[in-house]
């Protein structure tokens, strides 16, 4: 009897204790599921912005001496979005490459120009970000609206590349983008993904 009552309470303290944990797996599921609306939320916010047709006054009310972009809920300044349609994916950028910038968003290497010429960007490869930017194809569509402008790229080149390889982040005359993001697994790789105006 004793033996069966002690198995009993511990049968009910582990009954306690996988509810109490499911419960709080569910309230960070639920606090996680909302930062996410949110990001995804700005980011349609910021691309809705540089497609209207009045981009330019609305970017004009945020840009000053300090910034050149629009800022997003948590202070970040976006200066463009980038949308590769064929793997579902859509960001914003921001200035700069260090791992802080790109914390936020997809980087715009500091010597790149915003809209003409090569413009270049680095993103992690993580979920959030450039994870599947290895399931692009030649010929895919890439959009990238921006403080000054719009442009639509196709995929022309795709190649791995040594981590100091910089060949593809020079000058241009023509307008193209360059994409660079981590090879998962391949410290000294980097995806190099290329794509030229569609005029």
């Amino acid at each position: 009897m004793r033996k069966s009552k002690k198995v009993l309470k511990i049968l009910l303290s582990l009954f306690m204790f996988f509810i109490i944990v499911g419960i709080l797996l569910s309230i960070l599921f639920l606090f996680k599921y909302i930062e996410l609306q949110k990001s995804k939320n700005d980011i349609d916010n910021i691309y809705n912005i540089y497609n209207n047709d009045n981009r330019q006054e609305i970017v004009n009310q945020y840009t000053n001496d300090n910034s050149l972009g629009v800022p997003t809920n948590d202070g970040t300044i976006a200066i463009a979005t980038l949308e590769i349609p064929s793997i579902n994916f859509k960001n914003i950028v921001v200035e700069g490459t260090t791992q802080n910038d790109l914390a936020k968003g997809i980087g715009l290497f500091e010597h790149s120009n915003i809209l003409d010429g090569n413009v270049c960007l680095a993103g992690h490869n993580s979920n959030k970000l450039l994870a599947n930017l290895k399931n692009v194809k030649e010929g895919d569509l890439i959009k990238y609206s921006s403080c000054l402008g719009n442009k639509e790229y196709k995929v022309s080149h795709i190649e791995q590349i040594e981590e100091t390889d910089w060949s593809y982040l020079e000058d241009t005359e023509d307008n193209r983008l360059t994409i660079i993001t981590c090879v998962k697994g391949q410290k000294n790789l980097r995806l190099c993904v290329q794509a030229k105006e569609v005029k």
